[in-house]
């Protein structure tokens, strides 16, 4: 077993003996791991925890925000990527409605997405969103790639406000090119 499969292991493991494991099977759901190549992506992108399509189907960003973002990748000719979250389960309230992750939530499955992201060994960590950027400002992923992460707003955002995002995306991806493994770079701190 590679240091991959390991940490898909172990995340998939504890995450069934989380109390939020719960929602998965009250919504006849599934985790929700990675999408992509999980094996030295070029680009891994995280963001907040599963929604409805995704814990359906299992598979992160399928959604209305997924296809946005399938968008923006096929616009930049991104193909090399792996996709996560800060979360493996869909957040429920107690009507039922998703919900935010708590801060205890995200810290308690941290270490193990931290796992997966340092197997991974992405060259570039993009947060889809404050969510994912508050995880990694606290991670110790972030001290291993501070030079080569950037922050984007959520997808959601931009369909929320009847804009594409691509610009924002482009511009990103752009100043962020130049300075991939400079030490120059902004740090995460700086975002």
């Amino acid at each position: 077993m590679d240091l991959v499969d390991k940490a898909v292991s172990d995340l998939i493991e504890v995450a069934k003996n989380h109390k939020l494991y719960e929602n998965i099977l009250k919504t006849d759901g599934k985790l929700v791991i990675s999408r992509g190549n999980l094996h030295e992506p070029e680009f891994l992108f995280i963001g907040e925890a599963p929604g409805q399509q995704e814990n359906k189907v299992g598979v992160p960003f399928i959604g209305r925000s997924g296809k946005l973002l399938d968008n923006w990748m096929s616009s930049l000719e991104i193909t090399n990527f792996v996709i996560v979250n800060t979360l493996p389960i869909i957040p429920l309230n107690s009507e039922g409605g998703i919900r935010k992750p708590s801060r205890e939530e995200i810290d308690f499955f941290r270490p193990y997405v931290d796992n997966l992201i340092k197997a991974a060994n992405p060259k570039c960590i993009v947060c889809l969103g404050k969510s994912a950027l508050e995880y990694l400002r606290k991670s110790i992923v972030n001290t291993e790639w501070q030079e080569n992460i950037g922050f984007i707003y959520h997808p959601a955002y931009y369909l929320r406000n009847g804009r594409n995002g691509l610009d924002d995306f482009e511009r990103l991806l752009k100043n962020r090119k130049s300075d991939f493994g400079s030490k120059s770079q902004r740090n995460l701190a700086e975002f």
